[in-house]
């Protein structure tokens, strides 16, 4: 695996991660209902998966649910105990607290979606993961182009 490869897997990963704790701290299941049956349609439909793989991916997809379902559950109520303690007064040694336990988290939820990421790049062919790749790549090179766009440096306030 190349150096370049692993540092996209790593940004595809901090976005996914990212996304998800949006999601856990709004209690959704994604803007399209269940991500599950999204993702495996998606997935279908771009890498022509087989009956066999879509089983497989589903069985796999449903696995994850219940492994990041109580992350997500934690990640909320830490969000929420968070909230809860704000005052007037600032109190760095428990923001700190509060900043590390949702790091541990969310470096819980990155190694189960890296996981997953892993179990279904081996259902598929090596054509199927090419394709996946390059998928991949494209979309990571729409965010940054997205990211360019919206930059802070690019906005300029009127007065």
């Amino acid at each position: 695996m190349t150096k370049k490869f692993f540092i996209f897997i790593v940004c595809v990963l901090a976005v996914a991660a990212g996304f998800a704790a949006h999601v856990a701290a709004q209690g959704r299941h994604g803007r399209y209902g269940h991500h599950e049956g999204w993702m495996l349609h998606r997935m279908t439909k771009e890498l022509n998966l087989t009956d066999a793989q879509q089983t497989q991916i589903k069985s796999i997809l449903q696995a994850e649910k219940t492994k990041i379902q109580p992350l997500r559950q934690q990640l909320r109520q830490n969000q929420q105990a968070e909230n809860a303690s704000v005052t007037a007064s600032f109190d760095e040694t428990q923001s700190r607290a509060f900043a590390s336990k949702q790091a541990q988290i969310m470096t819980d939820l990155i190694v189960e979606k890296q996981r997953t990421k892993s179990e279904i790049y081996a259902v598929l062919t090596p054509d199927q993961r090419a394709k996946a790749q390059q998928l991949m790549q494209a979309r990571q090179h729409r965010r940054q182009q997205h990211m360019q766009k919206t930059s802070p440096q690019q906005t300029q306030t009127v007065r």
